[in-house]
């Protein structure tokens, strides 16, 4: 079944990786209590779903650094990326480009 949600895709991670592996990426340091905030915080965000919109004009560029990018996407560094995904910085590297 692919999956429909993000608790979908954590799930599938949790039944994937060893557990070590899987309590490092879902946890968060200390008491978790600034990873509980984030949680409730973005559950509080109710998106509006629009349909049947003109899309012609949208724009999504920002600049960042004084460099402007075409959508505001860009990626972290990840501790243990290889761990997770069988050559992941690499792959990382080859999405950013």
């Amino acid at each position: 079944m692919k999956p429909a949600a993000i608790s979908d895709y954590r799930e599938q991670a949790r039944r994937r990786l060893p557990p070590m592996f899987f309590e490092y990426i879902d946890g968060g340091s200390y008491a978790e209590e600034t990873l509980r905030r984030n949680v409730r915080d973005l559950e509080a965000i109710a998106l509006r779903q629009r349909v049947m919109r003109d899309m012609s004009k949208v724009d999504l560029s920002t600049i960042l650094f004084g460099q402007t990018l075409a959508m505001p996407v860009a990626l972290a560094p990840v501790g243990m990326a290889g761990m997770y995904a069988s050559r992941g910085e690499v792959q990382a590297a080859r999405a950013a480009a």
